[in-house]
């Protein structure tokens, strides 16, 4: 069964500046904590609830269609935030998040 947090969050989050970082290649990767900082802020914005463990993988592309899951413990069991990544405007990232209860 799967269920939301109360989030289906179409409008997109900001995420803090400084929210990517320069790979060995050169290119761009969306730093892991900023993306966390993303969830706790829709998560507690829309909910009576501030996830304290949210963890997203790092190296992930900064390009717009990028699409990873962030994980994160609710007030009733695990979840995930399924990020996708809008627009990438120098150092800041637009994404929707969207936020599911898992088994």
């Amino acid at each position: 069964m799967t269920r939301t947090l109360g989030i289906r969050c179409g409008a997109a989050v900001f995420i803090g500046a400084a929210a990517l970082q320069l790979a060995a290649c050169g290119t761009s990767t969306i730093k892991p904590e900023g993306a966390a900082q993303s969830v706790v802020d829709l998560v507690s914005e829309k909910t009576d609830f501030k996830p304290t463990d949210v963890t997203c993988p790092d190296g992930i592309e900064a390009k717009v269609g990028q699409e990873f899951d962030c994980k994160f413990t609710g007030p009733d069991g695990n979840y995930t935030a399924h990020m996708k990544v809008l627009k990438v405007e120098g150092e800041q990232v637009l994404f929707d998040i969207n936020t599911k209860r898992v088994d």
